[in-house]
Formats: C-alpha cells, sequence, structure tokens
C-alpha cells in the first residue's frame, strides 16, 4: 500500500520536478518527490494558502501597497537570484540553500496572488489587505520558519517526511491552479462566463497540464 502511494507521489510530483537523487531529500533509500528547491516552493505555498484561505484572512481582496510589494518582491528575488546564479553555473547551491529560497517564494506568493483571485470570486465581501499590521508581517516570518523546520528536519522523522512529501506534492496542484486560475479570471474578464465558471476552468486545466506533463516524462524517461 505504502510503495504505491509512494510512486503515486513520485509519479505526480515529476510533472514539475527533475527529481534528482543529489538534489533531493531522503529518508533511507526513500527519496521525497520533489528536490530540495521544489519542496520548499510548493511546500511553502500550501502553507501560507491554507493559512490564508482558513483564517480570517480568506476573503481579503485589497492588494497589497507599494511597501509591502517591495518586501514581498524582495523575498520573491531571493529564489530568482538563488536559481539564477545556479543555473548559470555561477555558485553552486547546496540543498539547504535551494530550500530555503524556494521557501522565501512559495511562502510570499500567497500574500501577493489570493486578493486577486478574491476579488474576482468575492468582490467586496472582505476588503483588507493579507498584510496590514506588525502582526501580519509576524505571520508570514513565522510561516516561513514553520516550512523551514518541516522540511529540514523531515530526514529526522518518517511520519514528518511523509507529510512534507505529500502535502509538497498537494502543494504543486495548488500552486499551479491557483496560478492558471488567475490567468483564466484576468484574461476573460470582458466575457459572459462568470468568476467561479473561469476559476474552474483554471483549475481544471492545470490539472490535466500537470497530469499530462507527468504521463510524457514517464514515457519519455
Amino acid at each position: 500500500m505504502m510503495d504505491a502511494l509512494w510512486s503515486l507521489l513520485m509519479f505526480l510530483g515529476s510533472s514539475i520536478c527533475h527529481q534528482l537523487p543529489e538534489r533531493s531529500y531522503l529518508l533511507g533509500e526513500l527519496q521525497m518527490p520533489l528536490c530540495a528547491r521544489c519542496i520548499g516552493i510548493h511546500f511553502g505555498f500550501l502553507v501560507s494558502l491554507l493559512f490564508l484561505s482558513l483564517g480570517p484572512k480568506r476573503y481579503c481582496s485589497k492588494i497589497l501597497g507599494p511597501k509591502q510589494l517591495v518586501i514581498i518582491g524582495a523575498m520573491m528575488a531571493f529564489y530568482a537570484i538563488d536559481s539564477s546564479v545556479s543555473y548559470l553555473g555561477l555558485s553552486e547551491s547546496d540543498n539547504l540553500r535551494r530550500t530555503l529560497s524556494g521557501l522565501a517564494l512559495g511562502v510570499a506568493f500567497p500574500f501577493f496572488l489570493l486578493p486577486f483571485v478574491n476579488s474576482f470570486l468575492f468582490p467586496g465581501r472582505n476588503s483588507t489587505k493579507p498584510i496590514e499590521r506588525s502582526v501580519d508581517w509576524l505571520a508570514l516570518a513565522a510561516l516561513y520558519l514553520i516550512g523551514a523546520g518541516a522540511i529540514l528536519l523531515a530526514e529526522d522523522s518518517r511520519i514528518l517526511f511523509y507529510a512534507v512529501s505529500a502535502l509538497g506534492v498537494a502543494g504543486v496542484f495548488a500552486f499551479f491552479s491557483t496560478s492558471t486560475s488567475f490567468i483564466t479570471l484576468l484574461g476573460f474578464d470582458k466575457s459572459r462566463t462568470t468568476p467561479k465558471r473561469r476559476f474552474v476552468v483554471g483549475v481544471t486545466l492545470a490539472i490535466c497540464l500537470l497530469l499530462l506533463v507527468a504521463v510524457m516524462r514517464q514515457y519519455t524517461t
């Protein structure tokens, strides 16, 4: 049963990740379905998305202000810089740096993205920003530290290893479903299709594309 479940996670993770063993966390011979950078991005994204979606900010629909966007952008820039210098061969990242830079993107991105999606789906229901007070910045920092702690300690706990792996793969679908839905909401804003239907189209499209890529990679590797 566990072997079948892990094979499924590896299959789903292959939709976006190269899954190189030397760049992935291991528990014995068991490899995480996402590499260090990808698990940071998608585990972090899911943690932040759940925090915002299940709390008082779940319907927030006011876009972040310029100062807030600069700070969020600086966090996400850590990922862009680290991945760029790594891929260009200017500096070799280790798994710690890959994880921390991935988390910087994943944890911060929902604070930028969710208000846009909510402004279409729940206009006027909660006209607040995801970050307005000092405590909101503390929450963002706490989410980052929780994500980092969970991932970096996963190799020492079988239960944590399984949980982080499964949530990371779920985060892949959450990341691309939310992002694609934003595109369909914004791109077809002038159409007669309701926002909720455009959102469903975005989610469906993202899931289908991820599964298609995973299947193609199985046949080509």
